[in-house]
């Protein structure tokens, strides 16, 4: 076993466990129980159950691992479970036996929401350094989740740790046996893939799925992703005890330095681990995918805001007083039906001036409205946005600041960040003004971002708070007078933007936002992978001088009757401009100018595209509600160019079915819907049909026999003239939105 030597002392990979219920209670109501067993713990909810042996030398091993619906156990028993400790490669001694962390001591305390946690301490005698492992469980979900506090109580600092991974055991299965999935990293297809098979070591930056195909069998890998500071990995290693994995998060390459980031925790500190987490599943990836979202919505992340995903419109101008001209596009928001109107960068003061430059980060760093763009005052044209029925937001990038700012003495140069003695600068770009990053881990800087933060969102009453760090080039600060040591202060970051979070989220309950880069606890947009999530965000940045003029209703700009004079233009139907927006709702969407153009706004856009987007936005009102339910990736019976996305309420009273034909040869299809009642009647609306085409269809059909599929809509393709035969590749592609409600039984 991988270990790590403090001291003298080796730190070995140690046994974790969670709440244990010794009785199972009624499955209509179960309850968490945490107890001790003959041979150490058991955890058990009626729904998981986790068993951990201590061995007499004071270790920890896997009993077992267990689905109690099903009864099938994941686990290589009798093998070792626990925390996962990694340091430099001196710091790893060979096969010795050396006395390492001992099991010392448990503990379990009552959560929020009825669930339990036993948290198990480890003890090294040499270093007298103490590592807890946190094991929680909740009723009703088949999920348990992972943490580790590392605490120093000896009399020096102990050896540098690059991981600490809190999720760590053997599944019986080697990786022959089991077929793995994973999501793509940022905007990709929505849901888990299927990837390589399991073979020798390998590596994921993402949420896992492990199937056993056999048993029908999954078991989903998860957790925090880091805030952007850390980095969330999966590791697996084919061993002849089975498949060895572990889980949680390390640091990002930031710098070559020869202090690179890691936990440095000197006398008297420690470090805690975000959370990890497992959840089991009788079935397919997307069954233990909505099992960890239904664990993750009601005992971790913050409660969504009302009507929720949010449609958001991000704006910004460099024009002189630009308050002028965003009054205007207001109307223009409120008449397409935005929820949200909020500002993008350059709203501070002594920000640029020169239209169209995207100059953002001139002027960065000041809490404080700039009065040439708003001669009204920020407070006034929040007013503004709240009476046009709109929430306000505004953009921040509390990491950097304009340099200028610190020339001139207004921000301290004992709040830079540097590494190796050299000020860490923004990112280099030729647009913009030379930027300074601050320290996120120095307590003066967070407390000056907390102040900062709700003092704006106090006064000017805002409802959204866009987060991005775009200057940030690292975190891993090693100047030893922020309150952090040489090593620790991409670490001591995290905790910097942890707190803060933490700190608006009590303040301010209602605050959206931190969508760019979030957290599970502290996000109510992306807190986890976007392409994962319900309801996940997605800038768009799909405006203005980006879309073709030539769309469905601009023919006459061709001439009348003479549509031969479109020939060398682009041309998009109805069918092709509802295919690329039901793209992007499908979940929450942000759109916006990206470059602070006046032409990249959607008001800029032509008047076909901004039907499109009118009509989508409309519909989209009537199913987002589904967006945050259970997921299911519908295989369609050709699956060539299609995919297919289905959203449906727990209690299958209503769902919302998205099919896509990407260019396939088959224009028909049929779509074996999942989630619903088999003995219900729903009532079935397509999208592309006029209304008073809907249909009744039993539960048992659509999910035995499916739904058959044509697309594209030929009306909606060809219109009432098809321009040119040019455009007839629009007809291999098309989209589908079918709303499903169950119908009352009287």
């Amino acid at each position: 076993m991988q270990s790590v030597r403090l001291g003298s002392v080796r730190m070995r990979m140690l046994a974790g466990v969670c709440f244990c219920c010794l009785t199972l209670a009624p499955l209509a109501k179960p309850q968490v129980r945490v107890g001790r067993s003959a041979g150490g713990w058991i955890i058990e909810n009626g729904r998981i159950r986790l068993e951990l042996v201590r061995t007499a030398s004071g270790g920890l091993l896997l009993g077992s691992l267990r689905n109690v619906l099903t009864g099938y156990d994941w686990a290589a028993v009798r093998t070792p479970t626990g925390v996962f400790l990694q340091g430099s490669q001196q710091g790893i001694p060979g096969t010795e036996d050396i006395p390492g962390f001992r099991v010392s001591d448990d503990q379990t305390r009552e959560l929020a929401g009825g669930g339990k946690e036993l948290a198990i301490s480890f003890t090294d005698s040499a270093t007298q350094a103490r590592l807890w492992l946190f094991l929680r469980c909740y009723p009703s979900v088949a999920v348990i989740e992972y943490a580790a506090r590392l605490q120093n109580s000896g009399s020096e600092t102990l050896p540098l740790l690059f991981r600490i991974d809190p999720l760590c055991l053997y599944l019986k299965k080697k990786g022959g046996e089991l077929r793995l999935y994973t999501a793509e990293l940022g905007v990709g297809p929505h849901g888990f893939l299927s990837t390589r098979p399991l073979a020798g070591k390998s590596e994921f930056k993402n949420w896992v799925v492990f199937e056993d195909p056999t048993q029908r069998e999954s078991l989903l890998i998860g957790g925090d992703l880091g805030a952007n500071v850390l980095q969330w990995k999966v590791n697996t290693e084919q061993r002849s005890e089975g498949t060895f994995l572990r889980a949680g998060v390390d640091f990002r390459p930031y710098t070559k330095s020869d202090a690179p980031p890691a936990y440095e925790v000197a006398r008297g500190q420690s470090v805690e681990t975000p959370i990890g987490f497992l959840a089991l599943a009788g079935g397919d990836p997307d069954d233990a995918g909505n099992e960890a979202f239904r664990y993750l919505k009601r005992f971790v992340l913050p409660k969504p805001v009302p009507n929720s995903p949010l449609v958001t419109y991000c704006i910004w101008y460099t024009h002189p007083n630009s308050e002028e001209l965003l009054l205007e596009e207001l109307k223009f928001a409120r008449q397409v039906g935005f929820d949200v109107f909020y500002h993008d960068a350059s709203w501070y003061e002594d920000s640029s001036l020169v239209p169209g430059m995207n100059d953002w980060s001139k002027g960065l760093g000041s809490y404080r409205e700039d009065r040439a763009k708003f001669p009204g005052g920020m407070k006034a044209f929040s007013d503004a946005v709240r009476a046009a029925g709109m929430k306000f937001g505004i953009w921040v990038d509390p990491g950097n600041v304009d340099s200028t700012r610190v020339s001139s003495g207004e921000i301290p140069k004992s709040w830079l960040a540097s590494i190796d003695g050299k000020v860490l600068g923004g990112e280099i770009h030729p647009s913009l003004s030379p930027m300074t990053q601050l320290c996120l881990g120095n307590p003066e800087v967070v407390r000056w971002v907390k102040d900062n933060l709700s003092r704006i969102i106090d006064s000017w009453n805002l409802e959204w708070l866009k987060w991005d760090p775009s200057g940030t080039v690292s975190y891993a600060c090693n100047r030893t007078d922020h309150g952090h040591g040489r090593f620790d202060g991409a670490y001591a970051a995290y905790r910097g933007k942890i707190e803060t979070w933490s700190y608006l989220n009590r303040r301010f309950p209602e605050l959206s936002g931190f969508e760019t880069k979030g957290s599970l606890h502290y996000s109510r947009t992306n807190p986890g992978p976007q392409n994962l999530m319900p309801g996940g965000y997605v800038n768009e940045f799909m405006t203005g001088l980006m879309v073709s003029p030539f769309v469905w209703g601009s023919l006459a700009s061709c001439g009348v009757g003479d549509s031969s004079a479109c020939v060398d233009d682009p041309w998009f139907s109805a069918s092709a401009l509802d295919y690329h927006l039901r793209k992007h709702f499908t979940h929450g969407v942000s759109f916006g100018n990206i470059n602070g153009m006046m032409a990249q706004r959607l008001s800029a856009a032509p008047a076909g595209y901004i039907e499109a987007f009118k009509r989508n936005l409309l519909n989209f009102k009537q199913y987002r509600h589904l967006l945050l339910e259970d997921v299911y990736h519908p295989k369609p019976a050709v699956p060539e160019g299609w995919s297919a996305l289905e959203y449906v309420k727990p209690d299958a009273s209503e769902a919302v079915l998205f099919v896509f034909r990407d260019r396939s040869q088959a224009a028909e299809n049929r779509v074996k819907l999942r989630g619903l009642e088999p003995q219900a009647n729903y009532l079935v609306t397509s999208l592309n049909e006029r209304p008073g085409r809907d249909r009744t269809i039993a539960g048992q059909e659509l999910m035995a026999k499916g739904l058959k599929i044509q697309l594209p809509n030929q009306w909606l393709v060809r219109g009432d003239g098809f321009p040119a035969k040019k455009y007839e590749d629009q007809l291999h592609y098309g989209s589908d939105v079918i709303l499903l409600r169950r119908l009352v039984k009287h």
